[in-house]
């Protein structure tokens, strides 16, 4: 693709990420473009500083390298003069340029600015990393990106060229409408644009160029012949339950998993287990018998197909619905993605399936039309209502899985464009923008057998009274070991400062915020004098009280902050967050403050409640005489009717919170020193008398499964017993436990060191741990999880032990740094030989088959931060009735995160690998032994040994002679 003006493309390697502290150590440019030969330049820059192993490490650039180079203020002229007042372009351009004017401050001022990262953000929005290296793949683009300033600048280039054809291949309206979003802002895709939409205009005499005159209120929706028109949506039927129910055949379900059955052609490597067989019965008998069942079934079993498959011909068989609920994306994605449609495959019936989640993961088009309408704030907003104008039109779904949010601005404004807004109905949507992704997705579940649906969506339907899902009789819960976090997270109140106001500045002190469309509709309509009058006196009395409520609202946060300044921050462990609960802390002085500053607040916010309320009955009473208004008329109104909602809700929780706390509620103030936000919650104290009279009680059938539900005790009863009272489980509900198909004795070892400080000795036991970790990571080139509980604890490790093991040529990564979880598990996985640090996250969905894995190092038992507001709050609950709240509690929690953890190391039948758990506690505590009871393999694998004989040790085991 020719470009019509001169362009440079530049690149810099430089000794860290920080301009005011960091030096230049590489300049690339390459001038391209307005019928020019290609020109390219590139120096090596000496810092006047040491460049450290870890930058020579990413680019390859050493000291002697550097020694005889010129400096920064030598060359800086020549590039300057080199570039000129051409468009620079650059990946993260901020970066490079951000470093260059530290030395010359009107450096490149005047120049175009291009960013390719938010050219891909638009164009590309389904990419699943921005790294220059991962666009250049997804593109096709052979140039590599290598770190060395030059090629980089080359690769830039051909990434910047492949992305400006890809915005000449926009529909003109489009290309206008991205354009006038960035035309007030300095936003690095807006040259790309408005130059690809001259490009398109070129020659068109019947299209108009002024760039500023298209519709912005153009839906994306509504278009006919679109899968999202009413029209294109073919009609579905809702399942009608048989009046009597059919019993399942279980001789023709074995059949199934037989040798040389329908599984085994059609599941690549799939093997007949036994256990799976089992709990495939047993899920059976539960659906047949219409009864309870909760099922541990341990790793390798099979779990999916051992539900799925008696959980189809159910639904068949009786013409009803069978919602299984998973907690993670991944789980999720395997049923959706890869076994339901096999199995469509293996079973003779065409039963159908669906996929729901919650509102929050859908785009509303009603509310991102109003975005549109309004205008973007800032470049977070340009960049997102552009991505979506790209990613819409092709979209199957509007599911926000589809698309890369890139970090918590993006996210914060897909919040308030989704279909989270619980008083919009289907009707409104399509009347006014076209179909609602959201009601597409649950009109397709209506006339599903299998709706695959999250524990967040389960929760949502249970706060809401079953209302939120189609109706069901029959329930599997993958993953039930999560269902109470869950459940309380779902049920979790959080706001904050930031989306208080932000929801203010929504209704008032924008140029077209939500009072302002108000006004310039009746400034349009043919409306009666007195009535416009009324409504004129209104909205400015509205916007008084608005500014009122900024104030007062600034008062009562920063009265929140006080309060907490004056609070240990007993999260303990993190160097993060700072989460205080409030209990008895409402009868001191700083409360008081609090109190009062609350009140001036809500007395100020009620009144606008009230006349938002009465701007909503002037609006329904008018009848424009102009028809075509009505449409515009209701938007407002439905506006401004979800954020009274929104304000209702805040001040009804928030006067909870700082003056009638309920005994069943939790309250809590948190801080996050990351983010620099402060944010109030109000979670449920128990939530097994929801899931008892929601689950339990309403459902048919529920099955709850996992390879993680029994912690320790001699019976299956006392096994279970700690979920089963957390869950409110009914005293008729079928226990069973399955275990896993690998043999643990003959794969796995696991070690104990005997000398190792207890970790309430932090240095003494950090030490330990560096020793130990550097040790054997050096003798098992790597090939070494280690699980923390505590970030601090990690990052200080990994800074500890990265230079002592990359001198080994031994990778270390963290959870730490920038990069993504499945970046990071992707890098361990496709390395010689590494060391992956990682936190809570980590001890759950990590599947690293093969000799890739074979070290699993447990830094602690992972305990709950005593001091967690949730924790805290439930523990002193356990106390007042009498029971021991470490063991009943924490030791339970701690035991089924353990097993979670555990369960990282053997993924296959082949695999082969040892556990080190450098905690002491497990053996020199009481209920250490609970533990050590709680791991599928024979005492005798469990060895305690010296820290100096570990590594001997675990290299006999991995590697036997």
């Amino acid at each position: 693709m020719l470009v019509k003006q001169v362009i440079v493309s530049i690149d810099l390697e430089t000794t860290g990420l920080q301009a005011t502290k960091d030096a230049i150590i590489e300049i690339g440019a390459v001038k391209f473009g307005g019928g020019i030969k290609e020109v390219t330049k590139g120096t090596l820059i000496n810092p006047g500083r040491h460049i450290t192993s870890k930058t020579t490490q990413i680019t390859g650039i050493k000291d002697s390298m550097v020694a005889d180079q010129p400096t920064l203020d030598t060359v800086l002229p020549e590039y300057l003069e080199f570039i000129g007042d051409a468009p620079i372009v650059g990946h993260n351009v901020k970066f490079d340029l951000d470093f260059l004017r530290q030395r010359d401050t009107r450096a490149l001022v005047s120049n175009p600015v291009l960013d390719t990262l938010e050219l891909a953000s638009v164009l590309l929005p389904s990419a699943g990393r921005y790294s220059l290296g991962s666009l250049l793949h997804e593109l096709g683009i052979n140039s590599p990106a290598t770190h060395r300033a030059l090629k980089d600048a080359m690769a830039t280039k051909d990434l910047f060229l492949a992305l400006y054809k890809l915005a000449c291949d926009l529909p003109l309206d489009t290309l206008r409408e991205i354009v006038n979003l960035g035309k007030d802002m300095e936003w690095g895709g807006h040259w790309a644009f408005n130059e690809a939409l001259k490009l398109g205009l070129k020659g068109k005499t019947t299209v108009s160029t002024n760039t500023e005159s298209f519709e912005t209120s153009k839906p994306l929706f509504a278009n006919t012949n679109s899968k999202w028109s009413k029209d294109s949506l073919a009609e579905k039927h809702s399942l009608e339950p048989s009046s009597s129910t059919t019993s399942l055949d279980l001789k023709y379900l074995k059949g199934f998993f037989s040798a040389g059955g329908l599984l085994q052609r059609h599941f690549d490597k799939y093997e007949h287990r036994l256990e799976q067989v089992k709990m495939m019965q047993a899920v059976a008998e539960s659906l047949s018998q219409q009864s309870h069942l909760m099922v541990e079934a341990g790793t390798g079993t099979g779990k999916s197909l051992a539900y799925l498959i008696p959980a189809i011909q159910w639904a068949w068989d009786n013409t009803t619905r069978v919602v299984v609920s998973t907690n993670t994306i991944n789980l999720q994605d395997q049923l959706v993605s890869k076994d339901l449609p096999t199995l469509k495959h293996v079973f003779e019936i065409p039963f159908r399936c669906a996929l729901l989640k919650g509102r929050s993961n859908y785009v509303c088009p009603r509310r991102f039309m109003n975005m549109r309408r309004r205008g973007p704030s800032d470049t977070v907003e340009v960049r997102m209502i552009a991505k979506l104008l790209v990613w819409l039109p092709k979209s199957e779904s509007g599911d926000r899985t589809e698309i890369t949010l890139s970090g918590a601005k993006e996210k914060a404004v897909w919040q308030r464009i989704s279909a989270e807004d619980e008083s919009c109905t289907k009707e409104r949507c399509a009347e006014e923008e076209g179909v609602c992704p959201f009601y597409q997705a649950r009109e397709e579940s209506e006339s599903a057998h299998v709706i695959v649906v999250n524990h967040a969506l389960l929760v949502a339907d249970m706060g809401s009274e079953n209302k939120v899902l189609p109706e069901y009789d029959y329930l599997i819960v993958d993953e039930a070991h999560h269902l109470e976090d869950a459940t309380t997270a779902g049920l979790t109140f959080t706001t904050g400062q930031a989306e208080f106001e932000h929801r203010l500045k929504d209704l008032s002190g924008r140029h077209n915020s939500l009072l302002r469309q108000v006004m310039a509709w009746c400034d349009e309509s043919s409306i009666p004098k007195k009535k416009y009058e009324t409504l004129k006196d209104n909205i400015l009395l509205a916007e008084d009280r608005i500014s009122d409520c900024h104030l007062h609202s600034e008062d009562f946060f920063h009265q929140i902050e006080l309060f907490l300044s004056v609070q240990p921050n007993n999260a303990g462990n993190s160097i993060y967050d700072q989460r205080v609960l409030i209990v008895d802390e409402r009868r001191g002085p700083p409360w008081a403050e609090v109190e009062v500053s609350w009140q001036n607040l809500k007395h100020t916010l009620s009144p606008l409640t009230d006349l938002l309320v009465q701007i909503i009955r002037d609006l329904t009473d008018l009848q424009p005489h102009d028809k075509t208004k009505h449409g515009d008329l209701d938007k407002l109104r439905t506006s401004l009717s979800t954020t009274v909602h929104s304000q209702e809700k805040f001040t009804t929780r928030i006067t909870e919170l700082v003056l009638q706390p309920s005994e069943d509620q939790i309250y809590w103030i948190e801080y996050s020193r990351n983010r620099k936000m402060l944010s109030l919650h109000i979670a449920p104290l128990n939530v097994g008398q929801l899931v008892n009279q929601y689950l339990w009680d309403a459902k048919a059938s529920v099955v709850m499964t996992s390879a993680t539900l029994t912690t320790s005790g001699n019976t299956t009863a006392e096994q279970f017993q700690y979920l089963t009272r957390r869950l409110d489980a009914p005293s008729d509900c079928d226990l069973r436990v399955f275990g896993s198909s690998y043999d643990y004795n003959k794969s796995t070892k696991v070690f104990i060191p005997t000398d190792i400080p207890e970790p309430s000795n932090r240095s003494g036991h950090q030490a330990a741990l560096e020793k130990c970790l550097v040790k054997l990571c050096s003798a098992t080139k790597g090939r070494t999880l280690a699980l923390f509980t505590s970030y601090a604890q990690m990052g200080k490790t990994a800074h500890a032990i990265r230079p002592l093991l990359e001198h080994k040529s031994i990778d270390v990564y963290d959870q730490s740094s920038s990069s993504s979880r499945h970046q990071l598990l992707e890098s361990f996985r496709t390395s010689e030989g590494a060391v992956l640090l990682g936190t809570r996250s980590f001890w759950e969905g990590v599947d690293v088959p093969g000799d890739a894995l074979s070290v699993l190092l447990i830094v602690r038992l992972p305990f709950d931060v005593p001091s967690d507001p949730i924790a805290r709050a439930r523990s002193t609950s356990m106390q007042k009735e009498g029971k021991d709240p470490f063991l009943d509690y924490f030791v339970q929690e701690a035991i089924l995160r353990f097993r979670q953890g555990f369960g990282r190391l053997i993924r296959t039948r082949s695999d082969r690998g040892v556990v080190v758990i450098c905690d002491s506690r497990i053996s020199s505590r009481g209920y250490g032994k609970q533990f050590k009871a709680s791991l599928p393999l024979n005492t005798s694998n469990i060895k305690e040994v010296p820290l100096d004989t570990i590594t001997r040790e675990c290299l006999d085991w991995l590697e036997p002679k």
